[in-house]
């Protein structure tokens, strides 16, 4: 029986599937990373490519393996790896391709090569060696002295012929090729790291396997489309952009627009109640006027806004409340911690009056559902104590 699951386990087209699917899986994350004038392609130049806008290549070969060592993590990436010579194999025909020694050398210069493995790489001795040989910790005739030796001590005729397509190539053009060579642990949790990626481009929580699952099925459909036509899966930015944007504005909620104003400053700006307390707690001097002309602003702008999202009725006065609500939650806490040892101390008043106002700083508020941002926050906390709906100070309530 043993020997029968064995044989099914060989056979079976599983691994060769979920090595296919990880592949797509990274390509779609390359696409979540595009840049402008970039074209990422799928099984056309490699397993996937990146064209630059300045006319430079990237080639990614990606191996994967659902083999597990006895701590269940992936094997080991060993030292006559087919995946492992057999894609260096492959840069190497590319770079030749025809090409004059001199022509492989200018190929190599705008071409990165990055093998791409959930298999361990750390006791890898043969990607060692290419490292110590980039950081110029090893010779290269050390490091063509090894392969050779690999050569001679492989019985994988498959290996072997890898291997000599490799130290075969001209010194000067493998030396260029090997230091462009970069070798990287991807992780088995790609679909966690590409909904990462698209929560990133501004897709709630609650929404990210929406847009995931529709991305993934548009994204098949095409290329099953394209090959039915005898083509191949390459997407450019603008095609990016304009093709697959409305999958993320179908699952983004609407943000307001903040605007940056030209505030209309008081006349005495120290004399603000927000400031006074800063200058008491000793978190700015009274003659810092830069300081407090950017406290001003911050504190106007979130004013303005809020008026202006009122007015063009984005927000209602209910909203408003809400957000000045949990403004203050917000802040009671951070106080009510902060000064928890000021009461039997009142030496301590100022210093964890600056802790209060330092971890409020830290915070992002949110309108609905848009995230204002720290400086605007920072405004809103400051334009509450402004209006002396929170301060800063243990006794602040009493004294603003």
């Amino acid at each position: 029986m043993s020997n029968e699951r064995t044989r099914y386990d060989l056979t079976s087209a599983d691994t060769k599937i979920i090595g296919f699917d990880y592949q797509y899986f990274y390509f779609i994350n390359e696409l979540l990373k595009l840049s402008y004038g970039e074209t990422v392609g799928f099984e056309v130049k490699d397993d996937v490519h990146i064209d630059l806008p300045n006319n430079n290549l990237v080639l990614i070969q990606n191996k994967h393996t659902i083999q597990k060592n006895s701590k269940d993590k992936p094997i080991n990436l060993t030292e006559m790896d087919d995946d492992l010579w057999k894609s260096l194999s492959n840069w190497t025909k590319v770079i030749k391709e025809g090409r004059t020694t001199s022509a492989q050398i200018e190929f190599i210069k705008k071409v990165d090569f990055i093998f791409v493995t959930n298999k361990l790489l750390d006791k890898n001795k043969p990607i060692s060696n290419i490292k110590l040989f980039i950081n110029k910790k090893i010779t290269f005739t050390k490091l063509i002295a090894y392969l050779k030796e690999l050569h001679s001590l492989t019985l994988d005729k498959d290996v072997k012929e890898h291997l000599n397509d490799v130290i075969s190539l001209d010194t000067k053009v493998l030396s260029a090729y090997i230091k462009k060579i970069k070798f990287i642990n991807s992780s088995d949790d790609i679909v966690d790291e590409i909904k990462q990626n698209i929560q990133g481009k501004m897709i709630t929580l609650s929404r990210v396997n929406d847009v995931f699952n529709d991305l993934f099925s548009e994204l098949k459909q095409d290329f099953f489309s394209e090959v039915k036509k005898g083509k191949h899966q390459i997407i450019s930015y603008n095609e990016w952009l304009t093709k697959y944007i409305r999958i993320f504005e179908n699952y983004r909620q609407t943000n307001l627009p903040i605007r940056y104003f030209k505030p209309i400053f008081p006349d005495d700006l120290s004399e603000q109640p927000f400031i006074k307390e800063l200058i008491e707690i000793g978190e700015v001097e009274k003659d810092d006027f830069v300081q407090i002309v950017q406290f001003s602003e911050y504190m106007l702008t979130v004013q303005l806004n809020l008026n202006k999202w009122y007015e063009d009725g984005e927000i209602t006065n209910i909203d408003k409340e809400n957000f000045k609500k949990s403004a203050i939650s917000i802040w009671r806490n951070i106080h009510r911690k902060s000064h928890r040892t000021t009461k039997s101390n009142m030496s301590l008043n100022n210093v964890n009056s600056i802790n209060c106002l330092d971890d409020i700083r830290d915070k992002n508020l949110k309108m609905i559902t848009t995230e204002i941002g720290v400086d605007l926050s920072n405004g809103e906390f400051y334009l509450l104590s402004n209006e002396g709906a929170i301060g800063w100070k243990l006794e602040w309530e009493a004294k603003y």
